[in-house]
């Protein structure tokens, strides 16, 4: 049985904790959360153990496998401290923002020999999963991907990363998974059409990013925090005499209040894939969709 602690208990996290409980070779057995009224209240409700100070969770060397859940800003503080203890870590995208302490992330992760996964948990999502499947032995053209949000907070966009490394992040690890390359050429129209206060603060609210692959895939996307109807999420798939589209293998197809619920099962599937697995799982893709991120900020910037 892997004892496990997961840190960060908002909507997310508290997904992951679900998932620990479902996980046959897993317990939960801490949280954690900076509000610890909220980690007390979460660990009597699923009958584990919180503490005021991270470092008597972190401290236990029963405990081996932590979830980071918690706000980006926080992650590079929390990878760094548990690659110390030799602790087994799943983070949730992105692992860091800023691209230089992702080298120096990396690196320790191998001289550590830690073993590390990133949650790229849309991957396992049914929809995606089936485009996956039908589009490997074809020859693809064209994608589209669009993902609009009701979210206008501009607070919360920035401590999770912005635009392009919080929601552009899942997407472009997509774009490159179902086009089967790496990406050649990017270009993104952002500022013209962001509202001022995510502008005030380095963000953008929309954009249009257009990704050429190596392999001569084209993929146009449709990034928003503004979308009055709700949560919005599609991907269409053209190649020589076809046409998919997600929304044809997904469970539930209306609007929602909330991403999570589209694609619960898939944190699930993601974290058990991880644990099962004797390897780092999706580390490699991640820092490839990292990279991304941080050319279409650049590039936004400049526009």
């Amino acid at each position: 049985m892997i004892k496990s602690c997961v840190i960060g208990l908002s909507k997310i996290g508290r997904i992951h904790c679900e998932s620990i409980l479902k996980i046959k070779k897993t317990s939960l057995n801490y949280v954690f959360d900076k509000n610890y009224n909220l980690g007390r209240k979460l660990s009597q409700k699923l009958k584990c153990n919180t503490s005021r100070d991270f470092n008597n969770i972190l401290r236990k060397k029963d405990i081996k496998l932590f979830i980071i859940a918690s706000p980006t800003n926080t992650h590079d503080f929390y990878i760094k401290k548990l690659i110390k203890y030799k602790k087994m870590i799943y983070c949730e995208k992105p692992i860091v923002r800023n691209n230089k302490k992702l080298i120096r992330i990396i690196d320790l992760i191998q001289k550590n020999k830690i073993k590390f996964c990133v949650g790229l948990n849309r991957r396992f999502s049914k929809e995606y999963f089936s485009l996956k499947k039908r589009v490997n032995k074809k020859r693809v053209k064209y994608i589209q991907i669009i993902s609009r949000s009701s979210n206008h907070d501009v607070n919360l966009s920035i401590r999770n990363g912005g635009l392009f490394f919080d929601k552009g992040f899942h997407f472009f690890d997509l774009a490159c998974w179902l086009g089967n390359s790496k990406p050649k050429q990017i270009e993104v129209i952002a500022k013209s059409i962001s509202t001022k206060d995510f502008l005030d603060r380095g963000d953008f609210s929309d954009a249009v990013v257009n990704l050429k692959l190596k392999n001569g895939v084209n993929v146009e996307m449709v990034f928003s925090r503004k979308c009055r109807l709700g949560n919005y999420e599609k991907i269409k798939i053209y190649g020589e005499k076809f046409i998919l589209d997600s929304d044809n293998f997904s469970e539930k197809k209306e609007l929602y209040e909330d991403f999570s619920v589209r694609h619960r099962k898939s944190y699930y599937k993601c974290l058990k894939k991880f644990i099962d697995n004797k390897n780092n799982l999706l580390l490699s893709e991640a820092i490839i969709a990292q990279k991304i991120c941080a050319n279409a900020l650049n590039k936004g910037k400049k526009n």
